[in-house]
């Protein structure tokens, strides 16, 4: 589900390019970041996860804003070589708005592919997600160097659209995105008259959108497991000027991190035994 920015009225879809390692998934990360005009295109950046490499950037694709006054921001992100913890993929697929799965054409039905794809479908069912419920598309990377067609994707694929690209002539890089962006686009503008009758009917002229937990912002690296606060109970003390301490715990992955939140408080009888509002 689409992540909104409120403050920057900015609306933020995740799309994710998955493949088995060899499958040209960096190749068609630069291609594609190299032609999305520099004025609307955050750096291609990469960093560690997981003893694997992730490679990510954002992207407006429009100069003005698109969606009911929001500004829409693709974020791309996707592993690179042969990732050592399948939990990687699990993470970085996790909030997925759109799937691009990368097989080498020729080779859908390779053993590393077929693998791939089963082992996809696991991971998005443990989000509770459902890969022919996802805007989705298929790509047959490094079109230019396949041998005639293999008997292409399996069924269980069929009904999600399969486009095949080549970094070395062009062809079908931009054309797959766009497919894919589209799509997810067109989803988003479903979920948000489901959640937003009022708007329809005029009520207020209020806007809502779906909004997940934890946004995403342009340029900053994704968080690949989230960060759930515990706290403990307050120490209040009964002078006329109150400080309380909250104990705070930030568990990151298994690791915790202990700290102190401290506010002062000024306490005023009331005469009377009157109550304020």
């Amino acid at each position: 589900m689409a992540v909104i920015n409120h403050a920057k009225r900015e609306i933020n879809i995740k799309i994710v390019y998955y493949g088995p390692a060899g499958s040209g998934k960096a190749s068609l990360f630069r291609y594609i970041h190299q032609r999305v005009k520099p004025s609307l295109c955050g750096p291609l950046k990469s960093m560690p996860a997981g003893g694997d490499e992730l490679l990510f950037f954002d992207y407006l694709p429009f100069e003005h804003a698109d969606l009911d006054g929001y500004q829409i921001r693709f974020h791309l992100y996707t592993l690179t070589g042969a990732v050592r913890n399948p939990g990687t993929w699990k993470m970085v697929l996790k909030g997925v708005d759109g799937l691009a799965v990368v097989v080498e054409a020729g080779l859908e039905q390779d053993t590393a592919a077929v693998q791939a794809v089963r082992t996809l479908h696991a991971m998005l069912a443990g989000h509770g997600r459902d890969l022919r419920q996802l805007a989705a598309v298929l790509i047959s990377s490094k079109a230019d160097l396949a041998a005639p067609a293999g008997g292409g994707w399996g069924p269980e694929l069929a009904g999600i659209p399969a486009i095949e690209s080549s970094t070395v002539t062009g062809g079908g890089v931009l054309q797959a995105l766009a497919a894919l962006t589209q799509d997810v686009v067109r989803q988003a503008r479903a979920e948000q008259r489901q959640v937003s009758p009022a708007a329809d009917q005029g009520g207020g002229g209020s806007e809502s959108y779906p909004v997940a937990a934890a946004p995403v912002f342009g340029h900053q690296p994704p968080v690949l497991d989230q960060q759930v606060p515990t706290m403990a109970s307050a120490v209040v003390s009964t002078e006329a000027t109150t400080t309380v301490q909250l104990p705070v715990t930030l568990q990151v992955g298994g690791t915790e991190r202990h700290f102190l939140l401290r506010t002062v408080l000024s306490l005023e009888e009331v005469p009377g035994g009157a109550h304020c509002v």
